[in-house]
């Protein structure tokens, strides 16, 4: 067989310009398809990265579809009950405090979340620590993405756009605003609102009032969580904040009964429970909402994320194959003809002694040499192309230096090879037969 390398390796020599063009037509259909593919596992990637750093998928929230019924509310009760479950490693009740946030001359609006210490504790902190309960204002734990959410009402700059916005946050104060309703005030003869807050008493003749006073708040610790914008405290420091804060013995965000009046018990705004292995996630799901409560999981969350990419990266894929058929029509048309003009060769191979065998054997040779060389140069294009095409969505999507989002995998590297050796040899198979038929005294006589 070393001969017959030899005649094939000469051959492409001879036809250069014929060799060359087939290559290329291989390298673009291999360089089309692992283009396509990265992009896919790339958006798939950075994807369910920002959903599982959006929240565990092993973490369920639940949620009351009616804050007016006492026993459709998510109170301690509910919490006991949900423990009981199977498969079930904790539930955290959720209560939060709606307000304004300001640092400096940036302010935000959101929610201060007080969760148990407990919850906190599986949070991965970048800075600092977790707030402990002091029964006097809250001390807060913010998520990176924090950041993004304060902007200047002047100059709607960013807040982590500032030259401040990559300092620490620990250790800092931010002032904060509490919403108080409207509803929670009385009026007096006058027609103005005379507010309870906390112990003492005062009247407002300025207008219908929605908020409290800035109080600053120290900043304990800060997440690596750049996609989460929540604020989180202890919740039993928030408890005794929002009763100082309290009008008319109502809490803020607290529901009301039928007769206007404040329930007994704490309503919570959600519930997370953590279950102990993502496979029981969807059951422990399908019994909370049997109880009569709305829940959302993660898990939904990222299967939906995956069925959207899975069928861009299919489409992307498709593109990529229809590449991959025009080389492959390349390679059986370079082959046909490498045949008709060899024709005498082969005629006098086999009078020389060459069989059937030896015919096809040089012929598939070709074609898979053909297919090598194509595969490993459209894969080398492929990472050249992707890092181009990264670095430009790193700077259109404004994520940090060094950020990668076309994932190529090894898998892919060596399947495409293979792949293109493969397809360039199956191609191959026609011509090569037909050669391998050749009657010697035809091919000679022609």
């Amino acid at each position: 067989m070393g001969y017959m390398i030899r005649f094939s390796m000469a051959n492409m020599k001879v036809r250069k310009l014929r060799t060359v063009l087939t290559i290329m037509g291989i390298m673009i259909g291999i360089m089309s398809i692992v283009t396509m593919l990265t992009t896919g596992i790339g958006a798939k990637k950075t994807m369910l990265e920002e959903v599982e750093k959006s929240g565990s998928t092993r973490e369920i929230y639940v949620y009351t579809e009616s804050r007016n019924r006492k026993d459709r509310l998510l109170t301690d009760a509910t919490v006991k009950k949900i423990e009981k479950l199977d498969n079930v490693a904790g539930v955290y009740p959720v209560l939060e405090a709606s307000g304004q946030e300001k640092l400096s001359s940036f302010v935000g609006w959101g929610a201060i979340s007080g969760v148990p210490e407990e919850y906190m504790q599986y949070l991965e902190l970048e800075a600092g620590e977790i707030p402990k309960k002091n029964g006097s204002r809250p001390v807060l734990l913010i998520d990176k993405g924090v950041r993004a959410t304060l902007y200047n009402e002047k100059t709607w700059q960013i807040y982590k756009d500032s030259s401040k916005g990559t300092e620490s946050l620990v250790g800092k104060k931010l002032d904060y605003k509490l919403d108080i309703d409207d509803d929670l005030y009385d009026l007096d003869e006058d027609g103005a609102q005379i507010a309870s807050v906390g112990d003492s008493t005062e009247k407002d003749d300025t207008g219908p009032r929605s908020d409290g006073k800035y109080q600053k708040l120290k900043v304990s610790g800060e997440t690596t969580n750049k996609y989460g914008y929540s604020i989180y405290t202890d919740i039993e420091t928030l408890k005794f904040f929002l009763k100082r804060n309290s009008v008319n013995g109502r809490i803020p965000g607290q529901p009301l009964d039928k007769n206007n009046r404040p329930y007994s018990v704490w309503a919570y705004d959600r519930l997370i429970v953590r279950v102990d292995s993502v496979d029981n996630v969807e059951r422990v799901s399908k019994v909370i909402q049997d109880m009569g409560y709305k829940v959302i999981n993660n898990l939904e969350e990222m299967k939906s994320v995956t069925r959207t990419v899975d069928m861009i990266q299919f489409i992307l894929g498709a593109i990529g194959i229809i590449a991959a058929i025009v080389a492959v029509i390349g390679i059986i048309n370079t082959m046909m003809t490498a045949v008709y003009d060899r024709i005498r060769e082969i005629g006098l191979l086999k009078m020389l002694g060459s069989d059937s065998d030896d015919i096809s054997f040089m012929f598939l040779f070709e074609a898979a040499l053909l297919g090598a060389v194509g595969g490993v140069l459209g894969v080398i294009l492929s990472l050249l192309v992707n890092i181009y095409i990264n670095s430009k969505l790193v700077i259109f999507m404004k994520m940090p230096e060094g950020t990668w989002i076309m994932d190529t995998p090894l898998w892919l590297i060596v399947g495409a090879i293979i792949l293109s050796i493969f397809v360039s040899v199956m191609a191959g198979a026609f011509p090569a037969r037909w050669a391998s038929k050749i009657k010697p005294l035809d091919a000679i006589a022609n």
